[in-house]
């Protein structure tokens, strides 16, 4: 199978390194996978904005590489698939380099939801192999899909904070979840913009709608951009701007003003109100893992009529204001009821927990993290 890594190396001064990589994902997605049609790499791999730098120990990759696999018929072996990915990228760069592709029939390509992410991928995709299907993405987007997103990525700094010893990291998860706001601007008014340095310099430029108004949005926006030109920036400046940035585009993305610190059932509603309708596909999804995964019956059927990732976004916006104010006295209460619903869990865990903060973030990341493999199975494979 011929790859085309040395062209997009070549093409963003890329090391060799992720060019030898990408050539052995070809390689394995061949073997494992049956016919592959066609694989994409989205933005940022495929707009430049990869992240990566060279050490005394050599280069240290730092960006994930999102992409899709297209194959005709159904996929042969996709768990020998997702452990050969797991042994290519073990040990190799830092904790956020990962390979993040999603693998589908072909069949499914004019099926495909009408996001921000996929538009971007259609107008500025890079096929690493085979032929082009980037005219049948989708070429209009809902921006509630953009806030759907912004919710699930709060977990991203959380989990450096306190669960990997890696500070670099923490700077990088903080800046890359800090330029999620200008992806919102862009997506509120319509437009999509490809590539994280192309949407940081276009809000700094602009300083479009609600959310260009803010100079502590402003701020973090600039430090972001700073890192990924000097990755992976000041975690200092970093640290101080994103949980109040975070809080402050929350409350200008629908005008209603700050959310309360302690997350309740009005916060929950009106997070709901941001997303996009479930597709049947979705929900037949999370009835497979209510019934492969049952807790109790009725509050099951809880959880499949709630929307989660209103639950997840409320707790974890929760975090943001304890975090926000030097993480000092008892953590919100709120946070624990969101987050057990969001998971199915019944136990009283979160609300036990010392007040110390270095006990509460530890717990809400392994509840999230249970939640999000409820509703997303498939992640359990990438994380063994």
């Amino acid at each position: 199978m011929r790859s085309q890594a040395q062209e997009l190396c070549d093409r963003f001064d890329y090391p060799k390194e992720l060019s030898e990589i990408l050539d052995e994902v070809v390689d394995l997605a061949g073997s494992h996978l049956g016919n592959v049609q066609s694989i994409v790499l989205s933005p940022s791999t495929s707009t430049g904005d990869f992240l990566w730098k060279r050490t005394d120990s050599g280069t240290h990759l730092m960006s994930d590489v999102d992409g899709f696999i297209f194959v005709e018929g159904a996929p042969r072996d996709l768990s020998g698939f997702q452990k050969a990915l797991n042994v290519l990228t073990r040990g190799v760069g830092g904790p956020e380099f990962h390979l993040d592709l999603s693998i589908s029939s072909t069949d499914m390509i004019d099926q495909l939801p009408q996001t921000y992410q996929f538009v971007e991928t259609g107008l500025a995709g890079f096929v690493l192999f085979g032929e082009s299907p980037l005219e049948r993405f989708p070429c209009k987007f809902d921006p509630r899909a953009s806030r759907q997103a912004f919710l699930l990525n709060l977990f991203k700094p959380l989990r450096h904070e306190f669960l990997l010893a890696s500070q670099d990291g923490l700077a990088q998860a903080a800046a890359r979840l800090i330029l999620d706001i200008p992806t919102l601007a862009a997506s509120e008014r319509g437009e999509c913009i490809a590539g994280h340095r192309a949407r940081a310099r276009w809000f700094l430029d602009e300083r479009p709608g609600r959310l260009g108004t803010s100079g502590l949005i402003i701020e973090a926006v600039e430090a972001a951009e700073a890192a990924r030109q000097a990755p992976p920036g000041n975690l200092a400046v970093l640290r101080a701007v994103v949980y109040p940035a975070i809080l402050e585009a929350a409350s200008l993305l629908d005008g209603r003003g700050p959310f309360p610190q302690n997350p309740d059932k009005e916060t929950v509603l009106r997070l709901a109100a941001w997303l996009p309708p479930r597709s049947v596909r979705r929900v037949l999804g999370e009835l497979r893992t209510m019934l492969q995964r049952p807790t109790q019956r009725t509050a099951d059927l809880r959880w499949l009529r709630k929307r989660k990732e209103a639950l997840a976004g409320a707790a974890l916006l929760g975090v943001f204001g304890h975090l926000a104010r030097g993480a000092t006295g008892t953590p919100p209460s709120g946070i624990g009821l969101c987050l057990r619903e969001f998971s199915r869990r019944t136990s009283t865990h979160l609300a036990s927990l010392q007040e110390d903060k270095r006990d509460f973030i530890p717990s809400v990341c392994e509840v999230y993290s249970e939640g999000l493999l409820e509703i997303y199975p498939s992640l359990g494979d990438a994380s063994q």
